[in-house]
């Protein structure tokens, strides 16, 4: 992976230009954050990350993964800046 050196290298990365769903399941969280099952369940289960059950399906907002992107974003512009 490059490093990023310069706040103009950081704001040429692309982001998200995709509509999310208003929700999102376990498996579409996993899908685009790569992040592993157990850890997204352990998280769950501790309250770090929100959700609703709706009968036996956990959806998360997708709100969530925006402003996980969002903080991702942010540390990568105070590293650089």
């Amino acid at each position: 992976m490059s490093k990023i050196s310069t706040p103009a290298e950081a704001a040429a990365i692309p982001r998200r230009k995709t509509a999310l769903p208003k929700f999102l399941t376990i498996a579409e969280l996993i899908a685009a954050t790569k992040i592993s099952r157990q850890t997204i369940s352990r998280k769950l289960k501790l309250g770090e990350i929100p959700h609703v059950k709706m009968g036996s399906r956990i959806l998360i907002p997708a709100s969530f993964l925006i402003d996980l992107e969002n903080a991702a974003w942010s540390t990568t512009k105070q590293r650089i800046g």
